[in-house]
């Protein structure tokens, strides 16, 4: 077994403003969510402006490899650790040895954990690599409004204490995120930035598409993975009490809960009404047809398909579900937070917003969260963390985004 040592840097920390700066991004694996997606958006951003970029990635998963590594493109290599057949735990502490040597022999100037689960397992291989004053980890998750409670509650705070220890920049997803982290970890209060994360797409900004003549249908979407943190029962549940003439319910996503979620669906006789496609890597076309987005969720990071339907001007309707849901949802025009998730309640707010006409407006809070305004902003993180002058890249658009959300 690998043992930790006291890290003393190998070299002098990383030059930020170098041409061909190497930065290592470290997944789990290629997943249908969004996290992935953002990993595979930032890579290929921040190769476009000159840098070096490798992806890390502990374990294959398939079908979803090809999707993400054709949006990643070419000039961008990608190290798998390991093949993966067990829990997300086993993955991580079998390709920890492999993260180690590659760090060792490659010495990238800047290494970023993509998410939550790799954060640990990123602190600890560049501890045991040397690599001190290049480590930066992205939260996708509530890490203090967490739904964890008692124990695992304050296990978790003491795994972060350690995490941060090893950290030298943490990027959270809003500026209320940021907040909660600061409050909840004062010591490492200088760590906490939040960022623009690269959701939207110019497809995705693309005007609605407009109804046949003389249709009726409305359909009601949600997107997310088949499973208990989306909460998908809640809005089954609902859609079997509304009576909007013509509503149909589209459910886009794959998981482990189909079986149970189709059951649920016979049981409430609307399985004329309720369409499960499965995972779809390319939602653009399916929000501009949509009448509205339902999001059920118990708890989120920031969710990206909620800015991706803004993009459409698509109406959104969601549980408070992360940090910063109400100051985008309540000032957005025809969005709302669904206080009430009783089937009945539920099923009023929903016929209450499909009998509204579709926001004009939306689509300007989607373009803060641009790729080019996401990639541009990790930039900036970055170079926030460093002392002396700033990042050069080649020249892009400034954009209109600001750190910090909407």
């Amino acid at each position: 077994m690998i043992g930790l040592k006291d890290s003393q840097d190998a070299g002098p920390p990383c030059a930020m403003h170098e041409p061909g700066l190497r930065v290592s991004l470290v997944l789990h694996r290629f997943s249908r969510g969004g996290t992935d997606r953002v990993a595979a958006h930032l890579a290929r951003g921040f190769a476009d402006r000159g840098m070096t970029v490798d992806l890390i990635v502990f374990t294959r998963s398939g079908e979803i490899d090809g999707v993400l590594t054709d949006l990643i493109g070419p000039g961008i290599a990608i190290t798998y650790l390991g093949a993966g057949n067990g829990p997300r735990s086993l993955d991580l502490i079998r390709g920890l040895p492999g993260l180690v040597r590659r760090l060792r022999r490659e010495r990238p100037g800047v290494v970023i954990s993509t998410a939550n689960n790799t954060a640990m397992i990123a602190a600890i291989a560049c501890r045991m690599a040397r690599l001190k004053g290049r480590l930066y980890i992205k939260t996708t998750n509530p890490i203090v409004s967490s739904r964890h409670t008692g124990l695992p509650r304050l296990t978790r705070r003491l795994s972060y204490r350690v995490i941060f220890g090893w950290t030298d920049g943490v990027w959270t997803l809003s500026g209320h995120e940021s907040e909660e982290m600061v409050a909840a970890f004062p010591r490492f209060s200088g760590l906490f930035r939040d960022v623009i994360n690269p959701y939207v797409t110019q497809a995705m900004l693309a005007p609605p598409i407009e109804p046949s003549a003389g249709s009726c249908e409305r359909t009601i979407i949600s997107i997310g993975r088949l499973t208990g943190q989306k909460r998908l029962d809640r809005l089954i549940a609902a859609f079997a009490e509304v009576r909007t003439p013509g509503a149909r319910l589209q459910i886009l996503g794959e998981g482990e809960d189909r079986a149970a979620l189709t059951a649920q669906i016979e049981r409430l006789g609307v399985s004329d009404r309720v369409t499960m496609p499965g995972y779809v890597p390319h939602v653009a076309a399916a929000l501009r047809a949509a009448d509205l987005l339902v999001l059920t969720s118990d708890y989120e990071g920031l969710p990206a398909v909620l800015l991706e339907a803004m993009g459409a001007n698509l109406p959104v309707i969601a549980t408070a579900c992360f940090p910063g849901a109400r100051a985008i949802l309540e000032r957005a025009e025809g969005c709302a937070i669904i206080e009430d998730t009783a089937p009945a309640s539920l099923a009023r707010q929903i016929e209450a917003h499909l009998a509204m006409p579709r926001p004009t407006s939306l689509h300007a809070i989607a373009e803060q969260y641009s790729i080019e305004n996401g990639v541009q902003s990790h930039i900036a993180a970055l170079t926030s963390f460093i002392q002396g002058p700033p990042l050069t890249v080649r020249a892009t658009p400034p954009g209109t985004g600001r750190t910090g959300g909407p």
